[in-house]
């Protein structure tokens, strides 16, 4: 019967290899070489391009991990853009423009075309949104000559 020795298991264990290489194994070497570019506000693709002339091929991904991962640099979220939206006016009465108001008029006038106006001329902003055609506010005659195919 075979016993448990530990020295054979110490020396299995010292002899071990993981079957799956360590993560940056192959960036290790160009620690330095990473920091110093980084310093000099190299970007991850310009260091990429750099190490794989220089026969360690890479990715610019895979040093943005090792950047963050080994280096300890810190990840800046990327920003919104945030878009200005134009002044809401509001009506002398204190309440803000119905959209459906400017619907009940059987005409349209110049103001209504271009936005909702507040009477004293000045202009309201339009309502966010697509552009949607309003069919009641198209002339007969203009219908007439859309629908005719022949």
């Amino acid at each position: 019967m075979n016993t448990f020795d530990p020295s054979a298991v110490r020396k299995a264990v010292a002899e071990f290899t993981p079957l799956r290489p360590q993560k940056f194994q192959d960036l290790i070497p160009a620690k330095e070489v990473i920091i110093e570019l980084r310093q000099k506000r190299a970007s991850y693709r310009s260091i990429a391009d750099l190490l794989s002339q220089h026969f360690l091929p890479t990715s610019k991904t895979a040093i943005a991990m090792f950047c963050h991962q080994v280096l300890g640099e810190n990840v800046h979220p990327r920003r919104r853009v945030v878009r200005k939206r134009p002044p809401v006016f509001t009506l002398p009465s204190g309440t803000a423009p119905d959209s459906d108001s400017s619907l009940s008029g059987g005409t349209s006038s110049p103001t209504e075309d271009h936005g909702i106006s507040t009477g004293n001329g000045v202009p309201l902003a339009q309502p966010r949104g697509p552009r949607i055609a309003q069919i009641r506010k198209l002339n007969p005659q203009s219908n007439e000559k859309t629908d005719s195919h022949s």
